[in-house]
């Protein structure tokens, strides 16, 4: 049983807040959600009293001011189990309420269909993963997902259309999320990461593919049937399109084309850092980041995000290409140094964003 379900609406408001904001005091979080101190303290006492929510050591407010005891919660209370798919491998983690990793396990194999996907996650729920008793299971891919879990345009993984979460629900007996993996990724960040804090955020991905997700008015942007931020269309300012400059497979075109030789067949990631000194690859990296500046300069030009954050398994290629990267951007916006995040991340923190739709799911209030 979910330990939210005995719970009226505003108590699930206010422990969804607390995931969101803590540690955080009483008082602050009476701002944050419109409630009086009186209110706030018959709400907090019986999440507390299930040990939902803990209580921190006391804060000196200041040399008259009572001590005030921050609120956090629970993280070790319930445990979920994030899982994401690439090409031929499955990528799962177990975290706690906070997107913590408590264990992380990988599958090295094909998975033609959604079923044999289906198959393998059931027996990793209920065998690897069971230890914890996970109280839910977020999976994501690179796909169109609805808000009914259904999935359409696999194009990496090849697969058809088919009621993914249906499936999984069946055969792990777990509530189940499934979600594009941009957007997962994003929501992980929002809430525990590069993000966090902020009301409107974006994230925007470099690697196989290239994708954006958006977090507007504290809100993940998922568009209509899950469709929002499919990018590889967008244009550039010289014409091409953004898929025909920075996915690996062009950009490993390209950097095969400077050197005149062959890369191993595809190539990551690793293997395209090996020549990035070599100043003719240093060509193909700018003009990489330079597409991506742009990128994210029309992103903030529509959405004007707080922070943006370029992640990805390619995402450490512009590290030393920052020069280029902010022209782009400067073509359309102005940005602070401090609002551009950059970090290359394994597909754990993938599996992590998917772990974290679990986590709001688990959280947040039915209606």
């Amino acid at each position: 049983m979910n330990d939210f379900d005995g719970l009226d609406s505003t108590s699930k408001r206010v422990a969804l807040a607390v995931l969101r904001q803590g540690p955080v005091s009483r008082a602050d979080l009476g701002r944050m959600l419109g409630l009086s101190a009186p209110s706030l303290t018959r709400l907090t006492k019986p999440l507390v009293a299930r040990r939902l929510l803990v209580e921190g050591e006391p804060v000196a407010q200041n040399s008259t001011g009572r001590p005030s005891v921050p609120l956090d919660v629970n993280a070790s209370r319930a445990h979920v189990v994030g899982a994401k798919f690439v090409t031929d491998t499955l990528f799962a983690v177990v975290t706690d309420l906070k997107g913590t990793v408590v264990a992380s396990h990988k599958v090295q194999q094909e998975f033609p269909s959604p079923e044999s996907a289906v198959a393998t996650l059931e027996e990793l729920v209920l065998g690897w993963a069971a230890p914890w008793h996970p109280v839910g299971l977020g999976v994501s891919l690179g796909a169109n997902v609805d808000a009914d879990g259904n999935i359409s345009r696999v194009s990496f993984l090849g697969w058809p259309d088919s009621p993914f979460r249906d499936l999984l629900a069946g055969a792990t007996r777990l509530p189940c999320v499934v979600a594009n993996d941009v957007h997962a990724f994003a929501l992980a960040e929002h809430w525990f990461g590069f993000g966090r804090g902020c009301t409107d955020f974006a994230v925007a991905t470099l690697g196989a593919g290239v994708g954006v997700a958006l977090v507007c008015n504290d809100e993940l942007v998922l568009g209509q049937a899950g469709r929002a931020g499919r990018v590889g269309d967008v244009t550039l300012d010289d014409g091409r399109r953004l898929r025909d400059v920075a996915v690996t497979s062009v950009v490993s075109q390209h950097v095969e084309a400077a050197l005149g030789s062959a890369l191993p067949t595809h190539a990551s990631s690793e293997d395209l850092a090996r020549f990035s000194h070599d100043p003719r690859v240093q060509v193909v990296l700018d003009d990489v980041a330079r597409a991506m500046g742009q990128l994210v300069g029309q992103v903030c030009l529509y959405t004007a995000p707080e922070k943006v954050l370029i992640s990805g398994e390619d995402a450490g290629l512009l590290r030393n290409h920052q020069t280029a990267l902010h022209d782009g951007i400067r073509r359309y916006v102005q940005l602070r140094p401090e609002q551009i995040g950059i970090e290359s991340l394994g597909f754990d923190e993938w599996a992590r964003g998917s772990a974290a739709m679990a986590i709001r799911a688990h959280m947040t209030p039915r209606s």
